[in-house]
């Protein structure tokens, strides 16, 4: 679950959702289709966020034996389920996140504290904003799922901060 969020930029209800159909390990791909959301603690599937949520995002190569030998242990067609192939609850996914959280906290010198799902969709966004110009900002806000002008309103500090405008202008105009 950490991988995915932290190597493909999901949201919590998207990874949630997925499937082992959502995973292409020939190509390295992971397809968002769907969110999970819960009434109280009851899991309901619905459509992603937006219709930019629909896409398809590369697996990076580190993530990608991870997930593999992970779905060979999974006996479900869901990557994250209870047993019955049912959808996981908000108990289950708060017991889940729990051990998540003390398995992270065996190798941190200090208690973790407010780490959500959510952080690493930001970390996974602000990584990629640092690789400016070898992607751009549409196909980053592609992969999150989100547009461009989300992207730069909130990631805007990272964009400024690889800006040389005195270099770009030397060597725009470079007689």
């Amino acid at each position: 679950f950490l991988y995915i969020l932290y190597g493909c930029g999901l949201r919590r209800a998207e990874a949630l959702a997925l499937t082992r159909f959502d995973i292409n390990l020939e190509k390295s791909t992971l397809t968002v289709q769907r969110a999970l959301y819960f009434d109280g603690n009851e899991p309901h599937t619905k459509e992603p966020k937006s219709e930019n949520g629909y896409r398809t995002i590369p697996i990076p190569s580190k993530i990608k034996p991870i997930l593999e030998e992970y779905i060979k242990t999974i006996r479900s067609e869901k990557l994250f389920s209870m047993s019955g192939n049912r959808w996981v609850t908000k108990s289950s996914y708060d017991k889940m996140w729990a051990r998540i959280v003390r398995a992270l906290e065996t190798s941190s010198e200090r208690p973790i504290e407010r780490l959500t799902a959510h952080v690493f969709r930001h970390n996974y966004c602000t990584n990629l904003c640092y690789q400016i110009p070898a992607i751009s900002i549409k196909k980053i806000a592609e992969l999150m799922g989100d547009t461009e002008k989300m992207v730069i309103e909130v990631y805007n500090h990272i964009l400024q901060e690889k800006e040389d405008a005195v270099s770009a202008v030397e060597s725009a105009l470079n007689f």
